[in-house]
């Protein structure tokens, strides 16, 4: 038996780490603690207006910002990720980005999902993965339809901020053009990918984490499927921006979306050279929703030549 004692141990360890991971497995499916809204869009020179408005299911508050362009071509709802993400994008470099596309007569309206940055939080605190959260945008298009009489709309989101508005779109014919940018087919696929960016632990305990959040409390992993509901956004233009180093979401999934959304464009950004500083400051994260800052000139003239093919054929 004294040759056992060690095996004994390891697994009495295996075992209490399994049953931590079961316990603390829904902190890290959710929205997590909220990140602080930090800066605003005067940081990058912009004139803004912060505004409130609901969403057409419940009756929360969600917070946002207005930034206007001169003669704008149509307002683009800028949606961020998940995580512990907020209306400044601020893993993405948002504020720079809405700066860019209100340069190029495009207004921009960002907002907090909710349960995220300083919008209110749902009754169960759940995210759904974009399924719920499409609410959120279709609250942002109800407030901007009165109040900007006219207006055309677009959308642009990051991550799970694509897979939001690719189902708003699915929803509500008024989404005439959508950029999702690193999004997933389905969210159970890359459930774990996520917990090990967000953690770093040994992927032995990422089983446990999943089965704890799903099947002991309730989150709904499996519920983002944009795959399913896609098609349904044709004929209205859709563009996929997927890094080929993201480890989060493989670029598989952006080719499976581009194929089940008849007409889709996909542009496939190269990973950056090894020696490249992102490397150091994404960390597990790879490069996961940073085509912009890679290449935030073509990013730029790529996404302003899709929402001018819509709203601007004639410029």
């Amino acid at each position: 038996m004294r040759g056992a004692r060690p095996w004994l141990r390891a697994g009495a360890a295996l075992l209490l780490l399994a049953g931590l991971a079961i316990a603390v497995g829904p902190r890290f499916m959710g929205p997590g603690p909220r990140l602080p809204v930090v800066g605003s869009p005067a940081d990058v020179g912009l004139r803004y207006e912060s505004v409130t408005f609901r969403p057409p299911d419940r009756p929360i508050t969600l917070r946002a910002w207005w930034m206007p362009a001169d003669a704008a071509k149509a307002a683009i709802v800028l949606v961020h990720g998940g995580g512990d993400d907020n209306r400044a994008l601020p893993h993405s470099d948002g504020l720079r980005l809405a700066r860019d596309l209100v340069a190029r007569r495009y207004a921009i309206l960002t907002l907090d999902l909710r349960n995220y940055g300083e919008s209110d939080a749902s009754r169960d605190g759940q995210v759904t993965f974009g399924v719920v959260e499409a609410n959120d945008v279709i609250g942002a298009l109800d407030y901007l339809a009165s109040r900007e009489p006219g207006m055309r709309f677009g959308a642009l989101g990051m991550s799970m901020g694509g897979q939001t508005a690719l189902y708003a779109a699915a929803r509500d014919q008024r989404l005439e053009a959508v950029v999702s940018d690193c999004t997933y087919a389905d969210s159970r696929s890359i459930a774990a990918n996520f917990l090990y960016a967000s953690l770093g632990a040994p992927r032995l305990l990422l089983l446990p984490l999943l089965w704890s959040a799903e099947h002991l409390h309730g989150v709904p992993l499996s519920a983002g499927r944009a795959i399913d509901v896609a098609a349904a956004i044709a004929p209205r233009r859709v563009l996929l921006i997927h890094n080929e180093a993201d480890p989060i979401v493989p670029v598989a999934h952006a080719e499976r979306l581009a194929a089940a959304i008849p007409g889709a464009e996909l542009w496939r950004t190269p990973a950056p050279p090894a020696d490249h500083p992102l490397w150091a400051t994404q960390g597990r994260w790879g490069m996961h929703t940073q085509s912009y800052k890679l290449f935030p000139e073509e990013y730029v003239r790529r996404v302003t030549r899709f929402f001018d093919a819509t709203f601007a054929p004639a410029d």
